[in-house]
């Protein structure tokens, strides 16, 4: 068994997050639209998924992360549809017939493949909201027919925001959302600041739709029980509890490296001790280095200046007093401007402190080293 997957934690792989899914199913039984928010790499997709596994109602992931036009946003949303109509309709004969009818007067081609139902539409024949709209409402006229109740995921739901400058799309979605009993919404970004631009702005669609759901790290209480079932499973022994520790601070509980370092470690013949973490940590950064650096080289100085200053701190609030800025030799107004698109991008985040933190600890450990190298 993969204990440690990174990149979808599905079934028993799948840990903790009780509070959130709890709040999920609560909204969905109640007709309540749901937006899942974090920053990167926090596990929205795999807790959106394990809380559709719980209800076991027919659902679609829908995920737009690859459309770069309007027309690609309607047709990934279509062939969602098209997979819902599968899970309500199993027989393929039914199916076609199902989806025929369905999508007749919406002037869509339907083809029935191994993959399941593929969606053709002649994009000069109606205007995309119309067909978008006729489509999400006839869904809910399915689903209530048939008396079930489906749940329409929408994944890396920012893209909307990026690729369509007006926001008819999202006034249409927001539209069947309001109206729907049978068709659960779902929306998910891995874009945190566009994310809360579509939904907490008040001149947006989706102003105040969703209850909002912030996913926090996971509690290291709550990773130490997952890894140590783990552990017993594997070598018949819990770990040392200085080599948790150390996961936990090379990690910093971050979701998508507490099971990159565990997934490592699972390979070796031997319980590891906490030396093996350190070990294998550093093997991690060496490895990924050149990637991060050429991540880096697209921001600016600025912003790479005042990351490395942050890289060497655990936490700092004080970040425009002229003590520190005389450190990073910058202007406040220039740790500011630095400042405002390192948030937006999630490489600085803001905790419940106020105070300013590396978001990612891989980007950290890589200019802490290579700024320790300097040094030497």
């Amino acid at each position: 068994m993969n204990y440690f997957p990174t990149y979808l934690a599905l079934g028993s792989a799948f840990c903790n997050r009780k509070n959130e899914i709890k709040r999920i199913l609560y909204d969905l039984h109640g007709n309540t639209p749901v937006l899942l928010i974090s920053p990167r790499r926090y596990g929205k997709t795999s807790l959106a998924l394990k809380a559709f596994e719980q209800i076991k109602w027919p659902y679609a992931h829908v995920d737009l992360y690859k459309a770069l036009s309007e027309e690609d946003i309607v047709k990934y949303i279509l062939n969602g549809i098209g997979q819902l109509l599968g899970k309500l309709e199993s027989a393929p004969k039914k199916l076609m017939l199902l989806a025929g009818e369905f999508f007749s007067n919406l002037q869509i081609k339907v083809v029935f493949e191994k993959a399941g139902l593929q969606l053709e539409f002649n994009q000069k024949s109606q205007k995309f909201t119309d067909i978008i709209l006729k489509a999400l409402e006839k869904l809910h006229e399915l689903a209530l027919k048939k008396e079930k109740k489906v749940i329409l995921f929408l994944d890396e739901f920012q893209v909307v925001g990026e690729v369509i400058k007006n926001n008819s799309i999202e006034a249409v979605i927001r539209e069947a959302a309001q109206k729907s009993t049978h068709v659960a919404y779902v929306f998910s970004g891995s874009n945190r600041h566009l994310m809360e631009q579509m939904f907490y702005d008040r001149k947006r669609p989706f102003y105040k739709l969703c209850d909002q759901i912030k996913l926090d790290r996971i509690q290291e209480n709550e990773y130490e029980h997952y890894i140590n079932i783990a552990a017993k499973e594997t070598w018949n022994k819990v770990l040392e509890q200085s080599t948790l520790n150390m996961i936990f601070e090379l990690s910093e509980s971050h979701s998508y490296y507490v099971n990159k370092l565990c997934s490592l470690l699972w390979q070796k013949s031997e319980i590891p001790k906490e030396q093996d973490v350190v070990t294998t940590w550093r093997s991690f950064v060496l490895e990924n280095k050149s990637s991060v650096e050429r991540e880096l080289s697209l921001i600016s100085i600025n912003q790479r200046k005042l990351l490395i200053y942050l890289s060497s701190q655990d936490q700092t609030k004080e970040i425009f007093s002229k003590k520190i800025t005389q450190q990073i030799d910058l202007t406040s107004s220039s740790v500011q401007r630095a400042l405002e698109p390192l948030v937006e991008k999630d490489y600085i985040y803001i905790d419940q402190d106020k105070s300013y933190r590396v978001l990612d600890p891989l980007i950290k450990s890589v200019l802490r080293t290579s700024s320790a190298n300097e040094l030497e």
